[in-house]
């Protein structure tokens, strides 16, 4: 489609102005999925209306340095964006006239350089800017973003004009709906980050395969495993394992599980593998059917989970005894730097001889550590201080 300006400033489209709100919608819902939302509506924006710049403010407070915003400007534009919205909070926030807040969900206002008192219109001059278009739009759960096209103050100077307005007011019920969307999935997005890291923190390794058994996603403590152990790795999107047996075994089980979750037998929908690898050290692997959303299909829809953890007869392997959580052990039980070292080597299963060795001090001064350990805590041995500190696993950080 070409566009011209007509002779009032507005834009038109030889082809019509629906073919050009259409091309604007259309970037409006595809803008859900660019990593800065709408980056390539506010750019087309900013050619169809020939403006200087356009900018989308996600997020605006006054206690913010900044605006959170998402902006296109004119390839030739050197302005320093973030210098002048600087330069605006500290000298002219003032000015009610260019608050957004002052523009409520779905309006649509045009502030002229002229409108704003003079200080703030040599500023405006100075940025080469003549006018702005601004509107607000709004989802449900609070978030308000405004739109705001900026046009130069190159001669001849065109103002917005009626068609102009209205043509950002029927988009305005889109960028609304979009909003809704955009919200709920960053809500979504932060949810899984959550989940995610919960299972980081309790060291339980996940991935996430689709029905052709890639890999669409791990979590760190899978990439930490896979990190330290060898005969296990990622391979094109693939998880292999050095030993073919268990990797059949493994495939097998991947098998009955995505054939069980098809047919809607979750009952029987879990598979355990066992594998030992070169160094002896035993993974544990849990294939389980994803929770499949009903109305969503495609080549990478997530259909399986495996689980692993690092299994071993030694309670020492666990990471129980990194020094980094002798602090965090020190507050969370009231107890002294140095018990809550001893605490953790006897929670690993040292006997008090050998953590008496490792922190260097006597037998008998080791044994004094762990009887006011064991009066702190309210407990009468090793085995309820096993217990008691691999339960504040999940809170250690």
């Amino acid at each position: 489609m070409v566009v011209h300006l007509e002779s009032d400033g507005s834009i038109r489209g030889r082809q019509g102005g629906s073919e050009m709100l259409f091309e604007l919608i259309e970037l409006v819902y595809e803008g859900l999925n660019e990593p800065a939302p709408w980056h390539g509506f506010a750019h087309r924006l900013r050619e169809l209306f020939d403006a200087k710049a356009v900018s989308i403010t996600l997020h605006h407070s006054p206690e913010l340095a900044r605006d959170v915003q998402v902006m296109a400007v004119a390839p030739d534009d050197d302005t320093d964006w973030a210098l002048a919205e600087q330069t605006y909070r500290e000298r002219f926030a003032h000015i009610d006239l260019l608050r957004p807040e002052r523009v409520q969900a779905g309006e649509v206002v045009v502030i002229e350089s002229t409108a704003v008192e003079p200080d703030c219109a040599d500023y405006f001059a100075a940025l080469g800017i003549f006018a702005c278009l601004r509107s607000c739009f709004s989802e449900p759960g609070g978030m308000r973003c405004w739109v705001d096209v900026v046009r130069g103050s190159e001669v001849p100077q065109r103002p917005f004009a009626a068609a102009d307005l209205e043509l950002v007011r029927r988009l305005s019920s889109h960028l609304a709906r979009a909003l809704g969307l955009y919200a709920r999935l960053q809500r979504q997005e932060t949810e899984k980050t959550i989940y995610a890291d919960s299972l980081d923190h309790l060291l339980l390794g996940c991935l996430v395969l689709d029905d052709e058994s890639r890999v669409l996603c791990a979590n760190r403590a899978v990439r930490a495993i896979l990190d330290r152990q060898g005969g296990i790795a990622i391979v094109q999107q693939r998880l292999v394992l050095h030993d073919r047996t268990v990797q059949r075994e493994l495939d097998q089980a991947i098998g009955h599980v995505l054939v069980a979750s098809a047919r809607g037998e979750e009952a029987d929908g879990e598979r355990l593998v066992r594998l030992r690898l070169s160094d002896g050290t035993v993974l544990g692997l849990l294939v389980s059917p994803a929770p499949r959303a009903t109305h969503y299909r495609g080549r990478h829809v997530p259909s399986l989970t495996i689980y692993l953890a690092e299994l071993s007869d030694n309670p020492v392997t666990p990471p129980v005894a990194q020094e980094a959580w002798g602090a965090s052990i020190a507050r969370l039980f009231g107890l002294t730097p140095q018990e809550a070292r001893l605490a953790l080597l006897l929670a690993a299963g040292r006997t008090i001889a050998e953590a008496a060795t490792q922190l260097g001090v006597a037998v008998v001064a080791a044994r004094n550590y762990s009887k006011s350990i064991y009066s702190k805590l309210d407990i009468r041995g090793q085995n309820d201080l096993v217990r008691l500190v691999y339960k504040s696993f999940p809170l250690l950080r």
